[in-house]
């Protein structure tokens, strides 16, 4: 999908596609770390440093920092390499979950094909119930900031 003049949209998901979004997440993490079982000969009782060595390899460390206001919760992370439209966040009422994905273009003729690029994952626990449907979110220079309105009592 092109987004005009280069400025593409950070997508915002919240309510019923946030169990999609979490399980695709989790099937390349699940795809990687039985590559690794296999390429070890199938020997079992390694499987938690297959899965540690798949997020590794898969998810980008990010530096995330959380504040908030009377009236919002402000999150950042860093997420250098990043365009905005390989970016995903899941907003529930309590918990932001950011999650990239860089664009496979041209096409990774490597040794794992069904390697999903998954290359960005982070949950974090919100000080503060948050309104998902108000989430905003911008990317400037690596740097992803999210401003999540506090639910009003």
């Amino acid at each position: 999908m092109k987004h005009g003049h280069g400025d593409g949209k950070i997508e915002i998901v919240s309510g019923e596609r946030l169990g999609e979004f979490a399980l695709n997440i989790r099937e390349a993490l699940a795809r990687r770390a039985y590559e690794l079982f296999e390429a070890r000969g199938y020997q079992h009782g390694n499987d938690l440093e297959d899965w540690f060595r798949a997020e590794s390899e898969l998810l980008h460390p990010s530096n995330v920092e959380t504040w908030e206001t009377d009236r919002e919760v402000v999150v950042t992370a860093e997420v250098p390499g990043f365009r905005p439209e390989e970016i995903r966040i899941g907003v529930e009422p309590q918990r932001v979950t950011i999650s990239g994905e860089l664009d496979p273009k041209p096409p990774r003729l490597d040794k794992y094909p069904s390697r999903a690029p998954v290359a960005l994952f982070h949950t974090l626990h919100l000080p503060a119930k948050v309104d998902p449907s108000k989430t905003s979110a911008r990317l400037v220079d690596g740097l992803l900031k999210l401003v999540l309105p506090k639910v009003v009592r």
